[in-house]
């Protein structure tokens, strides 16, 4: 089960190895939930019961944690595009 501790550290170390090994690529990550719906995430703040997520879309999702099937990582070829952003949150 996914946590804030993940996103905060083994994740996060993940993010920035793959990203050095594709030359320092932007990131695309997608949370995939249980119910099949694939969340395109801009940035990711962790909260104590879920992620609160921000969308390419210009949509702000709250996914709990329990809901959460996996995550799927890809590097950006287009640099015009813009990255992932992981950030955490004490509320």
């Amino acid at each position: 089960m996914f946590s804030p501790d993940f996103f905060v550290g083994e994740f996060a170390q993940r993010l920035r190895e793959f990203s050095k090994e594709q030359g320092d690529a932007n990131v695309r990550v997608e949370v995939i939930t249980l119910t099949g719906e694939r969340i395109d995430a801009l940035l990711l703040r962790t909260l104590q019961t879920g992620a609160r997520i921000s969308t390419r879309e210009s949509r702000l999702v709250f996914v709990p944690y329990p809901s959460i099937a996996y995550i799927e990582v890809a590097a950006l070829e287009d640099h015009r595009i813009a990255g992932f952003r992981l950030s955490t949150s004490s509320e």
